[in-house]
């Protein structure tokens, strides 16, 4: 499992990065400062953001902007891709105040008056895979010119005005939440107490707990319980060791609990998923 910043090294001459991906690990809660657009090419995913879920089928695209802490659980036992990280800084030479804006872009919340603009998007970014795989020696010049279309329609079309008050308020409390995903991270194998984490923050219990749903979308019992779940998801994926073996390797002894809640979060059976790995080439 990965802390809740994530770098992605875009160039700067470039202001974006784009990648062909073979999805063979879920991706933990995290944020980043560029914005992210995921791109199904088959199998789908669930993504989690700001508390939402969205499924995500082929051919269905969604926008993940700047510092939304958000994660994907994936299909197996492939699912594929083009994922593009866009650097809002770099925008800033086309438009410099694109910071103050929020883009909202996925199919399960289109308006009906978005639905052209969502359409073409989906064909800018069809044209941008064929490129992709191609890559002639143009390629930079015409991916270029594909990224801009893309954000000129969900810069006219999928953007809603953010105050710059409250992008700042943003990133400091991003920061804070930052903090305390990181002790998880150091301590889910244990029995984590609340006023301990309450403590890493100097926050009361009371007021960290408000602090922490309001700014995850979850409770801070149920995000350990995630963090958990995801490391036997990888665990049962890349480990020969028994499922049991495994639940107590990260924390988990109320077995009745964790796999009622192991078949909520991944729609299968930790036995099941083990079945689904077994000669997978795509998890080698």
């Amino acid at each position: 499992m990965e802390t809740i910043y994530k770098e992605t090294n875009i160039p700067s001459e470039m202001g974006f990065q784009i990648d062909f991906v073979t999805m063979k690990y879920n991706s933990p809660p995290h944020w980043h400062r560029e914005m992210e657009i995921l791109y199904i090419l088959n199998g789908s995913a669930i993504l989690t953001m700001e508390g939402e879920r969205y499924h995500i089928k082929p051919l269905d695209l969604i926008v993940v902007d700047s510092f939304a802490v958000h994660e994907a659980i994936y299909e197996l036992p492939q699912t594929m891709g083009i994922c593009i990280h866009i650097s809002k800084t770099s925008l800033r030479r086309y438009l410099p105040d694109i910071e103050l804006l929020q883009i909202i872009c996925c199919t399960e919340k289109l308006h009906p008056q978005q639905r052209d603009g969502y359409n073409r998007l989906c064909e800018y970014l069809k044209d941008l895979t064929e490129l992709y795989f191609i890559q002639k020696i143009s390629y930079p010049f015409s991916s270029s010119a594909l990224i801009l279309s893309i954000m000129a329609v969900l810069v006219d079309e999928f953007s809603i005005p953010v105050p710059d008050t409250v992008v700042a308020a943003g990133n400091s409390q991003l920061s804070r939440i930052e903090q305390i995903f990181q002790y998880v991270e150091r301590h889910y194998k244990e029995q984590i107490e609340l006023q301990e984490a309450a403590d890493e923050l100097g926050l009361n219990k009371e007021y960290f707990c408000r602090f922490f749903k309001r700014n995850t979308g979850m409770s801070f019992l149920q995000y350990v319980s995630h963090v958990r779940l995801n490391h036997v998801y990888q665990d049962i994926l890349y480990k020969d060791d028994s499922i049991q073996e495994i639940l107590e390797q990260n924390g988990i002894y109320n077995s009745k609990l964790f796999y009622q809640q192991f078949r909520e979060t991944f729609h299968c059976t930790p036995r099941e998923l083990r079945r689904l790995s077994k000669g997978n080439p795509y998890l080698q």
